[in-house]
């Protein structure tokens, strides 16, 4: 059984990981990594696992859309990815200053207008709004420190970017 450690101690591992990461990245050429994700949809309940990786989530949506509730839908997911990743870039932030964190939670809300989404209305807005994050943390770190990392948090959380910065996207439809 792996051992458990403190979130201090995880802090103290991630920033000799993020190091010899850092080191690598500087050693190489540019290379970004490309991502992916894909779904194929589930013949007869609509169901979406969406594959990752090595990885599957699957998302659904509530019986009022025609789903059976059995995983979040895709706007869930999306704030579910924006605090997955406002956590870690947290994380990221503070083992590089060495907080001292004992305990860290991120919380993200917003609403949707389905009258927007499904055409019911051409006033309602089709996105998420109101997107909000809230984190919440125990630990030996001043009112500053926090402030401090909040700042660099919305300058280095990808999936924060993405959707408070215009990104390009194509798309196109293919015949199977």
């Amino acid at each position: 059984m792996a051992p458990i450690w403190s979130l201090r101690e995880f802090l103290r591992r991630k920033r000799q990981a993020l190091a010899a990461f850092r080191a690598q990245l500087a050693a190489q050429p540019p290379t970004p990594v490309t991502l992916r994700a894909a779904v194929t949809v589930a013949a007869g309940t609509g169901l979406r696992p969406v594959r990752v990786r090595d990885h599957t989530v699957l998302s659904d949506s509530g019986p009022a859309l025609g789903g059976y509730d059995l995983g979040p839908n895709a706007p869930e997911l999306l704030l579910a990815a924006m605090a997955s990743c406002v956590a870690h870039s947290a994380l990221a932030i503070a083992a590089d200053r060495e907080l001292a964190l004992d305990e860290l939670q991120v919380e993200v809300t917003g609403q949707i207008d389905y009258r927007g989404t499904l055409a019911v209305s051409a006033e309602a807005p089709v996105t998420p709004t109101g997107l909000r994050y809230t984190i919440r943390y125990r630990g030996e770190v001043s009112d500053g420190e926090m402030a401090a990392l909040q700042a660099d948090l919305e300058r280095l959380c990808p999936v924060l970017l993405a959707v408070l910065q215009p990104q390009s996207l194509s798309g196109q439809v293919e015949r199977m």
